[in-house]
């Protein structure tokens, strides 16, 4: 016989696999199991009746959909004999609490969509970090390129960042008169006590936020990240230091010593909490001009993404109406994991930095991780209401991004939400951490506001077409210089017209390799058609790494071979050269010249790659070089010297790719022209524009 919770437990699971409400219905059993009931979020049914609820719809038109769904759920509750509930106003959801009959009557109900448990969440804690680490740390705004903007009047003016976190003291002066809309909201549960002000569940309205005691701690947090956000006292600033902060404290006391050991209480937060909070933004965005959303809470760390949290559907929303939730990932020092909710998959999870260039020590950092941002040493408000104090987190790495958000959507209004985060992705810096294997861009405002105005696109201008072949043949070079492999996608457009004529993406690319693909076979691989008198494409170019590209033409018909990597924001990195022409590359043999440009003799070291598969061939040292000289090697006299490389290029290897080392200087390529009597500079390459794949 079987025992009767396990009944229970598999009447449920057959009822979640067969009814329309599954979501956390196990973990809802699991805890009702262990306390007897349970704290949940239910999402209705919100499409039929008087109104359909949609996530682009106005806040008044969705408070009107959400008011018939609950019409239409009340005979599902009474059926449970669930009296008491909260309902939100935009969201068609309510919570309450269930025993397991109640629970098996909404499974059960055609009226419930979905029902999930009620999590609690805490701040991110400060963290301390190695000195050494923390010395590393110069400036973090300066490390994101804001000041660049604000020199061109982007700040963030106009609108609003609204930060939900634990308490605001808005007498500092970096918040003095930043603050609109405040709000405040807490746990309706009887075993909590609120935070807000005048001791009620909810409350709106002027210092709503704000409740700070005297020689407490409480408002340290959220000060600190609305600061780093938006803050502005004419000699500190934060990001979108002209915006103004709509501050949401969803911070609630408790006594529970599973929570808070070894304290005997602490404040604590809940999805109902984050939700009333998120239900408060969507509906007064619109008139307070809310651009972002700060969230630096977490829970516990995920795998992948976590798209069954009940949160996932109000972001979707926001993401829909252009405002970005931007979620700190949290201080656990995983790899391939991240805090809830930062693993929404449509919120903008953000890593922290240390030094600008390396992951810090305690961020999660995972694929689902969007974009980093500078989280060691950050400067900020003091909740105290006077002075500036230090941080370390993801707590404050994400508010970096808000306010960049801010900022972007002043500088382009009408940018799609697609638009902004592709600009942030795929102008960020790049940055791993050692063996994971993947990197994460570090966002870069100035360099987003460029390609979203339409600046510093990576775009190669004026590739021939397969309908030209007697002006010549177009290649493509790509240059893995990342750690991984990855990808490249091209978009081919009419030089003249400007209209997208295909896409093509590569093979995957290994680190290091730099294959050459004919522009005619990516012109039949996209699809594109040859239309008559259509010569010259233009490209828009990104990739899933970091690294160069170049286009190279040769005319047939004249043996002229050139490099036309002509790059309105490129860069030709002197430590590296793609695509070196081996001896046995008839009529184009290429030279290296090294140069040093120190104040001291010393050799250049030569490491050698494979430019197909990435892989090191060999490495070479050269002679001393004085100071100011170059000194020039043909490929047939280095693959002399070079035992390995030699027995390759005798094998068939037509190009290498070399990397210069110890020298304090530059390389430079040239290929010898041998059919017209030149010589072709092909060391300039445009670099890639780099999106981190999600």
């Amino acid at each position: 016989m079987l025992r009767p919770l396990r009944c229970l437990a598999l009447s449920l699971l057959m009822l979640a696999c067969t009814a329309p409400a599954r979501a956390d219905v196990a973990d809802v059993m699991r805890r009702i199991q262990a306390d007897g009931q349970a704290r949940v979020v239910v999402r209705m049914k919100a499409d039929t009746g008087a109104a359909t609820w949609s996530a682009r719809d106005t806040a008044g038109r969705q408070r009107a959909a959400v008011a018939a769904a609950l019409e239409n759920t009340r005979p599902a509750l009474r059926g449970a004999r669930i009296r008491a509930f909260k309902s939100f106003r935009t969201l068609p959801l309510l919570a309450t609490t269930v025993d397991r009959e109640q629970l098996m009557s909404l499974v059960a109900s055609p009226e419930v969509d979905e029902v999930f448990l009620v999590r609690r969440e805490r701040k991110m804690a400060d963290v301390a970090v190695p000195a050494l680490e923390s010395a590393q740390i110069f400036n973090a705004q300066s490390s994101i390129d804001i000041a660049s903007a604000w020199a061109k009047g982007y700040d963030g003016s106009g609108y609003a960042v609204a930060v939900i976190d634990g308490g605001f003291n808005f007498n500092h002066p970096m918040l003095a008169g930043k603050n609109v809309g405040d709000a405040c909201f807490a746990s309706d549960d009887a075993t909590t006590k609120s935070n807000c002000p005048t001791g009620a569940v909810s409350q709106i309205g002027v210092g709503a936020a704000s409740n700070c005691p005297q020689l407490s701690d409480r408002c340290n947090h959220g000060t600190h990240v609305a600061s780093v956000a938006a803050g502005n006292d004419g000699t500190n600033f934060g990001v979108a230091r002209g915006a103004k902060i709509v501050p949401v404290d969803v911070f609630y006391s408790i006594s529970d010593p599973t929570d808070c050991a070894p304290a005997l209480t602490c404040e604590v937060t809940d999805s109902v909490a984050v939700l009333d909070a998120l239900d408060y933004i969507n509906e007064r965005a619109a008139a307070l001009n809310i651009a972002a959303v700060n969230i630096s809470i977490g829970g516990d760390l995920h795998d992948g993404y976590c798209d069954e949290d009940v949160r996932r559907g109000v972001i979707d929303m926001l993401r829909q109406k252009g405002i970005a939730v931007a979620i700190a990932a949290g201080n656990g020092g995983a790899t391939g994991r991240v805090a809830v909710p930062a693993c929404v998959s449509s919120a903008i999870a953000v890593g922290a930095t240390n030094d600008g260039t390396s992951v810090a020590n305690f961020s999660n950092f995972a694929q689902t991780v969007d974009v980093m941002a500078p989280g060691v040493g950050v400067y900020g408000a003091s909740g105290g209401g006077i002075g500036l104090v230090t941080s370390n987190g993801t707590s404050s790495a994400a508010p970096h991004v808000a306010g960049a958000w801010t900022v972007l959507r002043q500088a382009v209004p009408a940018g799609t939400f697609v638009d902004l985060e592709n600009a942030l992705k795929q102008t960020g810096v790049p940055v791993t951490r050692f063996s994971s294997g993947f990197s994460v861009p570090k966002i870069q405002v100035m360099a987003a506001i460029n390609r979203l105005q339409g600046k510093d696109r990576r775009i190669l201008n004026s590739l021939v077409s397969g309908n030209a072949p007697l002006i010549g043949q177009s290649y493509l070079r790509l240059f893995n210089t990342g750690v991984s492999a990855g990808t490249v996608t091209v978009t081919l457009r009419d030089a003249t017209t400007g209209a997208v004529a295909g896409t093509w993406t590569s093979p995957q690319i290994p680190s290091q390799a730099s294959p050459q693909f004919s522009f005619e076979s990516i012109e039949r691989d996209a699809g594109t058609p040859q239309a008559a008198g259509r010569i010259y494409y233009n490209l828009d170019v990104t990739s899933t790494f970091t690294g160069y590209m170049q286009h190279v033409l040769w005319a047939r018909t004249g043996g002229v071979f050139a490099n036309l990597s002509g790059c309105a924001a490129g860069a030709s990195d002197g430590q590296v050269v793609s695509n070196v022409h081996a001896s046995n590359f008839t009529s184009y043999e290429s030279r290296l010249r090294m140069v040093n440009t120190g104040s001291a003799a010393a050799p250049a070291v030569l490491r050698l790659y494979d430019s197909l598969t990435g892989v090191e061939l060999a490495t070479w040292t050269s002679p001393d070089i004085a100071p100011g000289a170059t000194f020039e090697m043909q490929s047939s006299q280095l693959e002399d010297q070079i035992p390995a490389l030699k027995a390759r290029v005798d094998a068939g290897l037509l190009q290498y790719n070399v990397r210069l080392g110890n020298l304090a200087g530059y390389l430079q390529h040239v290929v010898e022209n041998s059919q017209v009597g030149a010589l072709v500079d092909m060391s300039a390459k445009c670099e890639l524009g780099f999106a981190a794949a999600r």
